[in-house]
């Protein structure tokens, strides 16, 4: 399969009241029929919630969310609990299980809450619901896998978060049989003179994997995915 290439410039936009982010992915108003997912991964938004804002109610169910606060303050209330504050840093995990009625809010009213989100279909269907929230230890990248991670989750998919210094390049791991996300969250990427930046985003699968050089430094969120 070709590396799929998705700029944050060619993104949904997601605009509702309170509410403006991008989806790489269809979700809600930003529905996009070349774009239905990858592989397992379902949902990959970046949102803004201005300040004081309190979302309605929306169901989720069957998905395993997994929600990095880039900035603010964050809650979130549904039938698995009540979490918040969760703040910059900090990952929120939602297993949706059988279904539940999720309430997210910005709780600061002063400042603008960004969120980094992603959905991803777990092994199991109609599990119990269940949430946690957690702060990554220094140099902790492993943030979500089935087992003996940050937060362990029903999904098979792995999740670690990398930051790459300048000058370094990160290793796109090999992917027979399987497939990879590679989201930049801040600063930049190369790879064949094609520059990747906040926002911006690759998908590969059955690859033999390869480099991605990075001048400047990067942030990334990594997502290892079944085939």
């Amino acid at each position: 399969m070709p590396i799929v290439f998705r700029p944050a410039a060619e993104r949904g936009r997601l605009v509702d009241p309170g509410l403006s982010g991008t989806a790489a992915f269809s979700h809600g108003s930003a529905f996009d029929r070349d774009w239905l997912g990858f592989h397992a991964l379902r949902v990959l938004n970046r949102v803004e919630l201005a300040p004081g804002v309190r979302l309605p109610a929306a169901r989720r169910a069957n998905m395993e969310v997994l929600t990095l606060v880039l900035a603010g303050t964050y809650a979130v209330t549904s039938q698995a609990g009540d979490s918040g504050p969760v703040v910059a840093g900090q990952w929120h995990r939602l297993g949706a299980g059988a279904g539940v009625d999720v309430v997210e809010a910005n709780v600061d009213a002063r400042g603008t809450l960004r969120l980094l989100q992603l959905w991803v279909q777990p092994t199991h269907s109609n599990a119990a619901p269940a949430q946690a929230v957690a702060t990554p230890a220094v140099g902790e990248s492993r943030v979500a896998a089935p087992a003996e991670a940050l937060l362990p989750w029903g999904a098979a998919a792995t999740v670690r978060r990398e930051s790459i210094v300048p000058g370094a390049m990160f290793a796109v791991p090999a992917t027979r049989g399987s497939a990879c996300w590679v989201e930049v969250i801040g600063g930049e990427l190369a790879y064949r003179g094609q520059f990747l930046r906040g926002g911006d985003g690759l998908g590969v699968a059955d690859d033999a994997g390869f480099a991605l050089v990075s001048s400047f430094g990067a942030d990334l969120l990594v997502v290892e995915l079944p085939a």
